[in-house]
C-alpha cells in the first residue's frame, strides 16, 4: 500500500518544481525612450487674417484651428507631465 504522506510530499514537490519553471527571470530593464518626434511640440497654427465678414468655409477653418490648439495643449501637457515638469 502507498503512503498518503509520500504522494503529498511528492505532488508538492513536482507544483514547486514546475512553478519555477514557469515564471519570467527576473530583470530590472530600463524602459524604451521615447521617439524623439514625440518630444517636439506642435507649431503654432497661423493668425487668423482680419476681417469683417466671414464664410462658411473660413469659419470651419477656425474651429478646425481650435480643435487643433485643443491637441496641442494636451499633447504639451502629456510631455511636461513625462518629463517630470508641471503637474
Amino acid at each position: 500500500m502507498r503512503s498518503p504522506l509520500l504522494l503529498t510530499v511528492v505532488l508538492a514537490v513536482c507544483s514547486m518544481t514546475t512553478s519555477c519553471a514557469v515564471s519570467p527571470p527576473p530583470s530590472a530593464a530600463l524602459p524604451k525612450p521615447r521617439p524623439a518626434e514625440s518630444s517636439v511640440r506642435c507649431p503654432a497654427p497661423a493668425p487668423a487674417p482680419s476681417g469683417r465678414e466671414v464664410d462658411p468655409v473660413a469659419a470651419a477653418l477656425k474651429d478646425l484651428y481650435d480643435l487643433y490648439g485643443i491637441c496641442a495643449g494636451r499633447f504639451a501637457d502629456l510631455l511636461d507631465y513625462l518629463d517630470g515638469g508641471q503637474q
